[in-house]
């Protein structure tokens, strides 16, 4: 049986999603890994710190350039990659609603780097989804390039707003799903993987599964994610498994 997370090391029960999953990591060693990506065109990772700057920096853009505010809603159309997670954790962080569903109405939406890819919201970012994070080359021209308009955004949110339980925070699937909720997939997962656990994944990403178990769960363990994107052979799988240390696969076997 794995270890479940004790009770002490558990996350704030209130506050954004974003800060009860990222604020008891921060408390610890901030240089800790937490999320690894790999493509054909390298790897990437994140530590605590460097996840926790860059999905400041999504939240920053969102409520400080754009007015979000909690409630409002942010159009998510990305695969598996990086660059993804501070967008899904610096739109909660901002106390917006997720959705893949396209809408007019979104005050943002980030879709892929790809020729024709966009939204019907005002205000479209285009994510390369680059190791290093270089600029995307598929930006129409009501688009932003994503990496451009946040770099300049602060590394730290100081002022995340009030949000609590009962506060939407995602709509995928035909489902709506709270603070709460959501917290909830979380923990549930993190229970499954294991305290410290390191996840290994080659699963193509939407919304809510398996992004919810995978990238929730994997922090509420107080772990992290190593994700396979792209075409990988059996035994680059299991080179990627013994380098990275991965102790649990998904999907769970």
């Amino acid at each position: 049986m794995c270890e479940l997370i004790p009770p002490s090391s558990g996350p704030p029960s209130t506050g954004p999603l974003t800060a009860r999953l990222l604020l008891p990591l921060l408390a610890g060693d901030p240089h800790l890994p937490r999320l690894v990506v790999h493509t054909d065109l390298g790897r990437t990772e994140l530590s605590t710190a460097s996840l926790a700057n860059w999905s400041a920096k999504v939240a920053g853009l969102l409520t400080d350039e754009l007015g979000v505010v909690p409630g409002d809603t942010v159009v998510v159309r990305l695969g598996a990659g990086w660059q993804t997670v501070p967008v899904l954790l610096g739109s909660w962080w901002a106390g917006a609603v997720l959705t893949d569903v396209d809408d007019p109405g979104a005050a943002a939406a980030f879709v892929a780097d790809l020729p024709g890819a966009d939204a019907a919201a005002d205000e479209v970012f285009v994510v390369s989804g680059h190791p290093l994070g270089a600029p995307a080359t598929n930006v129409l021209a009501h688009q932003r390039d994503f990496t451009g308009a946040v770099l300049g955004q602060a590394d730290r949110f100081g002022k995340p707003p009030a949000v609590d339980d009962a506060a939407p925070a995602l709509f995928a699937a035909g489902t709506r799903w709270s603070v709460a909720e959501l917290m909830t997939t979380a923990t549930q997962a993190a229970e499954q993987f294991g305290a410290g656990a390191r996840v290994l994944s080659s699963a193509a990403w939407s919304l809510p599964d398996p992004v919810l178990p995978l990238v929730l769960g994997a922090l509420a363990a107080e772990g992290s994610l190593v994700q396979l994107v792209g075409d990988f052979d059996e035994a680059a799988r299991e080179r990627i498994r013994a380098d990275e240390r991965c102790t649990v696969s998904w999907p769970p076997s």
